[in-house]
């Protein structure tokens, strides 16, 4: 994790009300030790405020006070202990006044930088209070994973065997979106050659720069949506595939109707990006339409994952008698 220093950590805007003043207004808020706030006050009508106080509840320690304020008012409170902090407006004269204030804290720590400011409870009735922890999603990071394997795709047999197999792949948690390069027997190495000269041009053009991802292989460049044209191919070697779940796996091998994802006939390279499915365990239903000779296919996958990134927020809660 980045920890950042007190200078580098930016002011965060707590509050922004306008409201209508006549007597009092109470607003309350959390802060955490060493925070800065930031208080700006106006009255919009040209009019006075009596006064404003800021202060620690419920013990009535004040922090500060301002008198009579007929213009803008700009002060910087510095948080002596975590707690409860009352922003009161007072005025006792007849003329209804319309106030506007924010409120903007700088944390003195990273550890402080995400402490919740708002107070979710009757304080009136549970003045009492204790510091709670919980762990809260703050963003995202986007990495590529990569699968992939082989399976052995049967010859017919002159109709002794099923011509079919299939290539079990489960997808990580958070996939984003997938893509796959599947291959018969060797043409798999002259695609991967080609596809790694596409991605260095795609690098020397600055291409994948703005994906915040440097992708390790031109499938996975692919996968993330760089506009890359992976090499496919029909000639050579062939076979027959589909994107199928376990029930249609089993359709497709005893030659039953079946729904599928995706289907191709006659392929020796083909590549395709997904979104869809996104989560679970699925299949390359295979088929040859060999008599004789066996084939290996070759399956890539990269899948794009938003792994979630989660930080410690702290936070008051009412401690009950």
């Amino acid at each position: 994790m980045l920890l950042l220093s007190a200078s580098q950590l930016l002011a965060q805007q707590v509050a922004d009300q306008t409201f209508k003043l006549d007597g009092a207004s109470e607003h309350y808020y959390a802060f955490a030790e060493g925070d800065q706030i930031q208080l700006h006050v106006q009255e919009l009508t040209g009019k006075k405020i009596k006064s404003i106080e800021f202060s620690q509840y419920p013990e009535g320690h004040l922090l500060y006070r301002a008198y009579e304020l007929d213009s803008v008012l700009d002060k910087t409170i510095l948080i002596p202990k975590t707690g409860i902090y009352l922003l009161r407006f007072h005025e006792a004269g007849l003329s209804k006044k319309i106030c506007r204030f924010t409120l903007h804290r700088q944390a003195a720590s990273a550890e402080t930088a995400r402490f919740d400011t708002q107070i979710n409870w009757d304080i009136h009735e549970i003045p009492t209070f204790r510091i709670g922890k919980k762990s809260i999603q703050t963003g995202k990071k986007t990495e590529v994973v990569s699968l992939g394997g082989q399976a052995t795709v049967s010859s017919s047999k002159f109709y002794l065997k099923k011509p079919m197999n299939a290539y079990q792949f489960t997808l990580p948690p958070n996939t984003r979106q997938w893509a796959y390069r599947i291959a018969v027997g060797q043409s798999v190495q002259e695609a991967r050659r080609q596809d790694a000269q596409k991605l260095k041009q795609a690098f020397q053009g600055g291409a994948a720069k703005i994906m915040g991802v440097q992708p390790e292989t031109a499938l996975g460049a692919f996968a993330l949506g760089m506009a890359i044209d992976l090499s496919t191919s029909k000639s050579g070697e062939d076979v027959d595939y589909a994107v199928v779940d376990w029930e249609n796996w089993q359709h497709f091998s005893k030659g039953e109707n079946y729904s599928a994802f995706i289907q191709q006939t006659g392929i020796s390279v083909d590549a395709q990006r997904r979104y869809a499915p996104l989560e679970g365990t699925y299949f390359f239903a295979l088929r040859s339409d060999n008599w004789v000779d066996d084939i290996t296919v070759n399956i890539d996958i990269e899948a794009v994952v938003d792994i979630p990134v989660f930080e410690t927020q702290m936070f008051l809660e009412p401690e009950k008698p």
